[in-house]
């Protein structure tokens, strides 16, 4: 303690002493400088104290003194300085340790490894703390894993029992609870908080199958203080008590962080049956300390995994194991059961489509939906070539770009189709004409809309069976099953480094297939840049596929290889069943059947048509009567090349008489060129719809067994405050 008069001055952040004096000026002040010799590591900031007041921790004290000071007098502030020094002493004010650390912290972390004949190690860890009431209010807990992973790609689940929990020497409340593969210990009451101060935790416990056993030698291999701590750690050390017989052959230890290789300890002395060990440095938040003590081969009994420890150790494997089995098998039970097409007869030329049906109902059953390709709506088409042939409207096409829909001159309004019907009331309705500009994209778009709704209310199911309830069940019970497995195994990273990214590039992958595929099958025949960008995509998927699964089985934990294949298989096995559960009705089946007879009909060549028995003649009336059909399966133009050869066969006259009704235009109806015509005038119309439409809405090894590191072997885990 060193004293020291100095000027008068408040001093802030200290603590200050006054005692009353008779006058206050000229009043003498005490620098007090006191230095906690009695705890190690802490020390107190120096403060100014006026000897004319005492006010510091409840205790006032007043005296009259002289300006000269009494011997009386002298005696008495003597006394309290010394009061003051014990006190000070006794009350830390800044925990500070050697190295700079501040706050809550480990003092000391020491675990004794006593290695049974058993093969078990009774393991007694003493964890000093220094508690400030931030993160350490009512004790600490402590995080003990108790699965480890094995060299073959599986999951050990490791005995564990708690004998002893103590603090400061006596027993404390605990309770326990899992955090993944970690026992987490919480040691205090919820109810109490803990005195601020220094506090000693002692935690027993014995654990199983935590050995590892080598040709020459057997081993310890502990990870002392675990990695995972939220407080750095002063000092740290660890003792291994081999039992009888067992000499310690190679010892090593490993400090730092998860991972790392550093070897700031001191110890690891061999040749006899004790082995301590100690940092010789703090250790950082997340930094521990591990040890690895071999010895005497045969001395400890071998503990093996049992096959119900493996099994519950390995759940989470054998439930996603489980479920990329069944999944395909069900898909193909389901489609044995209903996805397979009924037999029917064989498919001959019909010289008419099904009875009752519209054309755009023939395109919606044959493609089961509306089928589009590029900018070509089949069925809606095959409706307005409809509607035209029945002169309800006509298609002006005067100029490129500038396509107008107008009423006809047909003096019959009835008998329109239930589709036909819908499109034309919502497509001109009280109007005289429609031009399909952006201005009436709206109106355009809900034409095609209730025309749609129409079809589908009247045929959807009825030819066709998608059996999405068959495809639903499935991912019903198979997805539960891939959360249950991913929740279940541990670790949580394992799967979110392999499994989840697997998956998720197996369904944005199927997805991008399935939509190559049907632009290719689309595009065939048909616009070949749509066709060619789909199986390009297509391909793409395949190599990304396989490309990724080389990758997870190249860098990999086996199991995960395996599951993560598993996985994309069945995510685009599941892709692939969403078309092939589809089937055709019992109906459906004559129906289709009979659409199959009525286009091989519309595409035969003529020379061919000419050798068909009870062909009809093909004339003017039938070529128009038939068109929206063909348009509506994707064959107007062998259609058109039929009827341009039966007009080679008419008088000039004839021939260059043909006008169609339905289409005012600029393309060349002439015998030459009316193939080209026709898909002209229907490609201007696919164009100019599509271009008026509103866009849519976004919307380990350790001594000599192969390499150590910290972080690695039994033990570990972590633990903090609460």
């Amino acid at each position: 303690m060193s004293i020291t008069s100095r000027p008068s001055r408040k001093a802030s952040n200290s603590r200050s002493v006054r005692m009353a004096s008779p006058s206050r000026k000229n009043r003498p002040i005490a620098y007090i400088s006191i230095h906690n010799s009695a705890r190690p590591g802490f020390e107190t900031k120096p403060g100014f104290i006026c000897l004319d007041e005492l006010n510091w921790q409840g205790l006032a004290v007043d005296s009259h003194v002289s300006q000269g000071w009494s011997s009386k007098m002298r005696f008495l502030a003597g006394c309290l300085m010394a009061v003051l020094f014990l006190v000070g002493s006794i009350l830390p004010v800044t925990a500070q340790d050697a190295g700079g650390h501040t706050g809550e912290l480990i003092r000391n972390y020491h675990a004794d490894i006593l290695v049974q004949q058993s093969g078990t190690l009774d393991v007694t860890e003493t964890i000093t703390v220094m508690a400030e009431g931030d993160r350490i209010r009512r004790g600490i807990f402590r995080d003990i894993p108790l699965k480890t992973f094995t060299y073959g790609g599986l999951w050990e689940k490791n005995g564990f029992k708690l004998l002893a929990v103590e603090r400061d020497g006596q027993p404390e409340t605990y309770r326990t609870e899992w955090n993944g593969r970690f026992l987490r210990i919480y040691l205090g009451r919820e109810s109490v908080l803990l005195r601020p101060g220094v506090h000693t935790y002692t935690i027993r416990y014995e654990t199983t199958r935590q050995l590892r056993y080598f040709d020459d030698y057997d081993e310890v291999y502990w990870n002392v203080t675990g990695n995972f701590w939220a407080f750095p750690i002063l000092r740290a050390s660890a003792t291994v008590y081999l039992p009888d017989g067992a000499v310690a052959r190679q010892a090593k230890a490993y400090t730092g962080a998860y991972g790392t290789e550093g070897a700031d300890y001191t110890g690891g002395a061999t040749g006899g049956a004790e082995v301590r060990f100690e940092a010789t440095r703090p250790l950082d938040v997340e930094e521990g300390l591990t040890v690895a003590v071999g010895f005497t081969k045969g001395v400890v009994a071998l503990q093996e995994q049992t096959a119900g420890s493996i099994f519950s150790a390995n759940i989470g494997y054998v439930i996603l194991f489980v479920a990329g089995i069944l999944l395909p098998l069900y898909y193909l039970f389901a489609w044995f059961r209903v996805g397979r097409d009924p037999p029917g007869p064989p498919v001959i030329p019909l010289f008419h489509p099904p009875e009752d049906m519209e054309p755009a109902a023939v395109s919606y059953a044959h493609f089961n939906g509306f089928k589009s390709s590029g900018t070509k709506d089949f069925s809606f088409i095959a409706a307005l070539l409809s509607l035209g042939v029945k002169k309800r409207l006509v298609i002006d096409d005067p100029d490129y770009g500038s396509v107008r829909f107008r009423r006809g001159k047909a003096t019959v309004q009835g008998g329109l189709p239930h589709g036909e019907r819908a499109l034309y009331d919502k497509l001109l309705g009280s109007r005289e004409s429609i031009e399909l500009n952006k201005a009436n994209g709206k109106t355009l778009l809900s034409a095609r809309s209730a025309f749609q709704s129409a079809i589908r209310s009247r045929h959807s199911g009825k030819f066709y069976r998608l059996n999405m309830g068959w495809f639903i069940l499935g991912l019903v019970v198979f997805i539960p099953l891939l959360i249950l497995g991913l929740a279940t195994q541990s670790p949580p990273d394992a799967a979110s480094t392999y499994l989840v990214p697997a998956l998720i590039t197996a369904i944005f992958g199927s997805i991008a297939f399935y939509i190559g595929l049907g632009m290719w099958t689309d595009g065939i025949g048909g616009n070949f840049r749509h066709s060619v960008a789909g199986l390009l995509m297509a391909i793409g998927c395949l190599v990304l596929a396989a490309g990724l699964s080389v990758m997870i089985f190249a860098d990999g934990i086996f199991w995960y290889r395996v599951l993560g294949v598993l996985l994309m298989f069945n995510v685009a096995f599941a892709a692939l069943m969403v078309r092939l559960l589809g089937a055709p009705t019992k109906k459906g089946v004559d129906v289709l059947n009979g659409i199959e007879g009525f286009k091989l009909y519309l595409t035969t060549a003529e020379t061919n048509r000419l050798n068909m028995r009870d062909a009809p003649e093909l004339s003017e009336e039938l070529f128009e009567r038939y068109l929206p059909y063909a348009a509506g399966l994707g064959v107007e133009e062998p259609w058109t090349d039929a009827w341009a050869a039966q007009m080679r066969r008419m008088s000039p006259a004839q021939a260059s008489a043909y006008r169609p009704g339905w289409y005012r235009g600029r393309s060349s109806w002439s015998t030459e060129g009316l193939g080209r015509a026709t898909a002209a005038s229907v490609a201007a119309v696919s164009s100019a719809m599509a271009s008026a439409m509103p866009a849519p809405k976004s919307s380990s090894g350790s001594s000599g067994g192969g390499g150590g590191f910290s972080g690695g072997g039994g033990g570990g885990g972590g633990g903090g405050g609460w």
